[in-house]
């Protein structure tokens, strides 16, 4: 068998493309008639624009769901950049080493551990598909040496912008918490929405310090509304990479009650074993910051 590329590819719309860098991070390529948009660039461990130079001969513009290293590694390949306003200064700053670090060694212990995991999906539940299969790192690829290149926006998004691609636009949804620049994406014609880190099927990350769970419940509050707008949301984490519209209003409610204070709190850990509460619901969690701990944006 042929080994797999780092990342996955699979239309999940017409004219929308997942780009997976499974586990990890869902990039989506969103094409119109005129023009595309690349909506986050992942990683950087390998490069994306020859995945999307394989797939388009449109210009490309990158558009960023927010700052952190995981939605924009793979920027540096791209002329165009797109992002929030509240997040061009962070874009343009070089994340600490540590961040690199922690997280190489999340990666390489989810790949050592994954073989579990597969015999027991082969022999038992039969889910896993190509785009939620983890890849090795690839050949050439030092997990110790990673890291990422700050990139400088070349166009700065407001609450309420449209994207014309040509026969398709999104419209720029600013929805804080996460971070405070934090926007999800809204292709209303087709009831689409990329919910960027706003709306995800596994832990939803409230726990650094510029997240913001009072900014989060109205952002997802916001979301809830749009539901008989929106068919299908696309998530950029985890591999439920699609949910229905429903799931919005549980995000929302689950937010709801956290801020209210009317859920139970679970020690855990996030993705670099940093401790963190977590309130569970069905579909769904929410981490938020231990202060016994301290949570460092990434």
């Amino acid at each position: 068998m042929a080994a797999r590329s780092w990342f996955a590819v699979r239309e999940v719309a017409p004219g929308v493309h997942l780009i997976s860098e499974p586990v990890h991070v869902n990039c989506y390529l969103v094409l119109g008639t005129e023009r595309a948009v690349l909506i986050d660039t992942g990683l950087g461990i390998e490069a994306i624009r020859a995945v999307v130079e394989s797939m388009t001969d449109l210009d490309v513009m990158v558009v960023n769901s927010h700052y952190h290293f995981d939605h924009s590694g793979g920027n540096k390949s791209f002329d165009h950049i797109a992002i929030h306003r509240d997040g061009a200064e962070s874009l343009a700053k070089q994340v600490p080493d540590i961040v690199f670090e922690e997280y190489a060694e999340y990666a390489q212990d989810m790949l050592e551990r994954f073989s579990v995991y597969r015999e027991l999906d082969e022999r038992f539940f039969h889910l896993l598909t190509d785009e939620t299969t983890p890849r090795p790192v690839p050949p050439g690829v030092d997990l110790r040496s990673w890291r990422t290149v700050p990139s400088v926006a070349t166009r700065l998004l407001e609450d309420g912008d449209v994207i014309d691609l040509g026969g398709r636009s999104l419209q720029v949804l600013h929805t804080p918490g996460h971070t405070p620049d934090c926007i999800s994406l809204l292709d209303e014609a087709n009831g689409l929405l990329f919910g960027g880190d706003t709306i995800n099927t596994g832990p939803i990350y409230a726990q650094f310090s510029d997240s913001d769970p009072l900014a989060f419940a109205a952002s997802t509050r916001r979301l809830a509304n749009l539901r008989d707008t929106v068919r299908t949301v696309f998530c950029a984490h985890f591999l439920r990479y699609a949910a229905d519209r429903a799931f919005l209003v549980e995000v929302a409610d689950g937010f709801q009650t956290l801020v209210d204070g009317a859920v139970q709190l679970h020690p855990n850990v996030d993705c670099v074993g940093t401790p963190v509460n977590e309130a569970r619901f069905a579909r769904f969690s929410i981490f938020v910051a231990d202060q016994r701990a301290g949570s460092a944006p990434l």
